[in-house]
């Protein structure tokens, strides 16, 4: 009977040590994915939103100096902050094919056209504050 608990106490200790090392899905801070010094407004056609946790996605498509067509991917805050703000799903899907105005930071992996979001805006439309506000432009965030 010892025998068996032992055994039964062994595996199970090997079994918790499996599980706490297998690699869990990590969330980092804006700083670690985004430059907050390399920030801009863009203007493009809202093509495509994709709205999942912990972070939606929207797709603008701009013209380049060339005139080719160049699509850049926005991340937002979390669905929770934006819904909490006042802008939901529907504000996205309602306003595809309309110019949006983005502001945004670049991605640091040097992944091309990535940004992160701080506001959207419709041509003729109120800022709808999407992400974090890490220039100051609505206040102080330090």
């Amino acid at each position: 009977m010892r025998v068996h608990i032992l055994n039964l106490a062994r595996t199970l200790v090997a079994s918790a040590c499996v599980v706490a090392a297998a690699p869990a899905a990590a969330h980092h801070s804006f700083s670690a994915e985004f430059d907050e010094n390399n920030c801009g407004e863009f203007s493009g056609t809202l093509v495509e939103v994709d709205w999942q946790n912990p972070h939606a996605y929207f797709f603008i498509e701009t013209k380049t100096a060339d005139g080719s067509t160049e699509r850049l991917t926005f991340q937002t805050s979390s669905i929770a902050n934006m819904t909490r703000g006042g802008t939901r799903r529907q504000y996205f899907v309602e306003n595809i094919g309309k110019t949006l105005i983005v502001r945004g930071c670049a991605s640091k992996n040097g992944t091309d056209n990535r940004y992160a979001a701080s506001f959207v805006k419709l041509l003729d439309g109120p800022v709808h504050r999407v992400g974090q506000d890490v220039e100051g432009i609505f206040g102080s965030n330090r």
